[in-house]
């Protein structure tokens, strides 16, 4: 099982996510998918409880409408891919390397991504920190 993936210098852990999970790589060839995407998709239980998490690695600039716009994306698909009667948390994750400037903070944390009338703003967490402190916010 992968502990931490990583992408352009930005990673991010899985130490202490659910045990049972699906992290997919959206970038993998295979999926065949074309357009703005977010780089993972994690889908994961423990004890009763889902969570289904598009998550953006960041390690130098970004635009943020951009991000939001990656996320959107994952929920998208996440949508298509996951059953009708799913029951879940939902949680948007951007890792970041480097400060963000206040006004991408500001920007980031009034926008939302939504997944069947789950609309919430994006969570940010450090390169390298567990996946499991986004899912507890």
């Amino acid at each position: 099982m992968t502990r931490k993936y990583a992408k352009d210098k930005c990673s991010i852990s899985m130490a202490g996510a659910p045990v049972d999970h699906v992290t997919v790589d959206m970038d993998c060839s295979d999926l065949s998918l074309t357009g703005k995407r977010c780089d993972l998709l994690f889908v994961g239980e423990d004890k009763g409880d889902a969570w289904v998490a598009p998550i953006e690695l960041k390690s130098g600039a970004f635009s943020a409408s951009g991000v939001v716009e990656q996320l959107q994306s994952g929920a998208d698909l996440a949508d298509r891919w996951l059953p009708a009667n799913s029951v879940f948390h939902f949680v948007p994750v951007v890792a970041h390397g480097k400060g963000i400037p206040k006004q991408k903070t500001k920007a980031l944390r009034e926008a939302a991504v939504t997944l069947r009338k789950q609309r919430r703003r994006p969570v940010l967490i450090r390169c390298g920190t567990p996946l499991r402190q986004a899912l507890r916010r």
